[in-house]
């Protein structure tokens, strides 16, 4: 081996040592910082009367697993009551296996649930994008030139779900700026609002569940005062 391919061998080795390290510290440092944002959200929680619970093996699903009537996991969990309604915010922890690399990611998104205790159709509000009718289904037609634009709207009973929208929702969707932002499903006598991959945090739990406060008020539900049922 000639003294320029050493140089070269040495560089080489000396790079993925380093790569390698510096992999390493920013797993351990990543995990660091998430332990440390779940431990405010927990003082958060309890600081408000609210319970958290690192994980909860069947939990109503909302956004990309509605309808599984089993429930998914629900991770770093908050239960209580929020402006008269029990509420429920939980994490969904998507992981995926490379199986060319074998290199495991884990995808977090955020899900926040309302009981209204009301007997509602079940309505998916999407905001509008290319790939909705093959990843949710065919949209219904509201009757609202702006809303039927805007956004991809599922239900499996149209007619009271064209109903309930018209009724005050429809009007919300189109003026308030969260909606665009914000995944809204009724379900169950529940009502959820869905963020991908979004990790739940002391700073983001109140503002969705305001949104849905708000959202029941347009249609005229008022708070049950009762606690959220965990699933």
């Amino acid at each position: 081996m000639s003294g320029i391919e050493a140089v070269v061998a040495v560089l080489w080795v000396s790079g993925i040592i380093a790569l390698t390290v510096w992999t390493s510290r920013r797993k351990a440092r990543k995990k660091r910082e998430a332990a440390d944002s779940y431990a405010k959200l927990r003082t958060f929680a309890e600081g408000r009367g609210w319970n958290y619970q690192e994980v909860v093996e069947r939990v109503a699903g909302g956004g990309p697993w509605w309808h599984r009537t089993t429930g998914v996991q629900g991770n770093n969990v908050v239960s209580g009551t929020h402006r008269g309604f029990g509420f429920r915010a939980h994490e969904v922890h998507e992981r995926h296996n490379d199986m060319d690399d074998g290199v495991s990611t884990v995808n977090v998104h955020s899900c926040w649930c309302l009981e209204l205790d009301v007997d509602l159709p079940d309505v998916r509000v999407h905001r509008d994008g290319l790939l909705d009718t093959l990843e949710h289904g065919r949209a219904m037609k509201v009757g609202v030139p702006q809303l039927d634009k805007d956004f991809h709207i599922v239900s499996r009973d149209e007619e009271r779900a064209r109903a309930v929208l018209l009724n005050g929702l429809a009007e919300f969707l189109m003026t308030d700026p969260r909606a665009p932002e914000l995944q809204l499903h009724l379900s169950d006598g529940r009502l959820f609002a869905w963020r991908d991959r979004t990790a739940l945090n002391s700073e983001n739990l109140v503002g969705p569940l305001d949104y849905l406060v708000d959202a029941a008020g347009v249609m005229g539900i008022s708070a049950p005062g009762r606690p959220a049922r965990v699933p």
